[in-house]
């Protein structure tokens, strides 16, 4: 392996630019509160797109020359968000003395308020997945210590044909040609869902004007600073790169389409196949 004291600096940054360490330069713009400058802001979320019955955005005309080989999803997803700012227990059963998964903060490392994706229910717990590593991880929260809400959108991204296609209520929305992970730093293909919203400080940067971070990580890197090789879906500032394997494990896509990202609520669903 290369030191990093004898690569480049423009390498250094395309390594970091779609790592699933994405997350590490984001870090950067934190204050010590674990605030977020204003120039990278965590967006408020579209309220509609949280409400059964609302009426979505209009359909637009899909973006890129990519087809999505996707079943269409189900109409809705449900999310759980902690009722409090205490930590969130997470436990192995739906049972009080089944042990403790992971205790998570009422927060995000990238500052956006704690959302799960609900897979079930089963009397008073509520079945959700996890932000963590490994990926495809779950557990029970208490149904008293959640407010479960309806996620109308969702993602569905196909490796092979390098598309991403957004959903509403079960009916496509728009599509995009993406870039995704090169050979050796593959996207993870499983069930994910959006845990960070973020408006990046310069949107002609690495990250283009919006940028999403996912509960899913890299399976072939651990970490890059202080990040923990958290997949993100973003825009870019190497349009070239869309719709060929280039990342390290990131989703890019054209700035003009990663600016729609921000109609994406936390908690959507986005399902990655190969």
């Amino acid at each position: 392996m290369r030191s990093l004291a004898r690569v480049s600096p423009r390498a250094v940054l395309a390594v970091a630019a779609c790592l699933g360490l994405w997350a590490a330069l984001m870090l950067s713009l934190a204050r010590c509160d674990g605030g977020v400058t204003p120039s990278a802001s965590l967006l408020q979320e579209p309220a509609a797109a949280l409400v059964a019955g609302a009426d979505p955005a209009d359909p637009a005309a899909p973006d890129g020359d990519g087809v999505v080989s996707f079943v269409a999803p189900a109409p809705t997803a449900r999310r759980a968000r902690p009722r409090t700012q205490a930590p969130l227990a997470v436990l192995r059963a739906p049972r009080a003395d089944a042990g403790t998964v992971v205790t998570l903060p009422p927060t995000t490392t990238l500052g956006s308020a704690r959302v799960l994706l609900v897979l079930g229910t089963e009397g008073g717990w509520v079945h959700v997945a996890l932000p963590t590593r490994p990926n495809g991880g779950a557990g029970w929260v208490r149904a008293s210590d959640v407010q479960v809400q309806v996620v109308e959108q969702s993602v569905t991204v196909d490796l092979s044909a390098r598309t991403l296609q957004v959903w509403v209520r079960g009916k496509p929305s728009w599509s995009s040609r993406v870039a995704v992970g090169a050979a050796g730093t593959p996207t993870p293909t499983g069930a994910f869902y959006v845990t960070d919203r973020v408006r990046p400080t310069d949107p002609s940067g690495l990250y283009g004007p919006f940028a999403l971070g996912l509960s899913a990580h890299s399976d072939t890197l651990t970490s890059f600073g202080d990040g923990d090789a958290q997949i993100g879906v973003h825009g870019t500032n190497e349009p070239a790169s869309v719709g060929r394997a280039a990342t390290h494990g990131c989703l890019r896509l054209p700035n003009s389409v990663a600016a729609r990202l921000a109609d994406l609520p936390l908690g959507t669903p986005v399902r990655i196949v190969a």
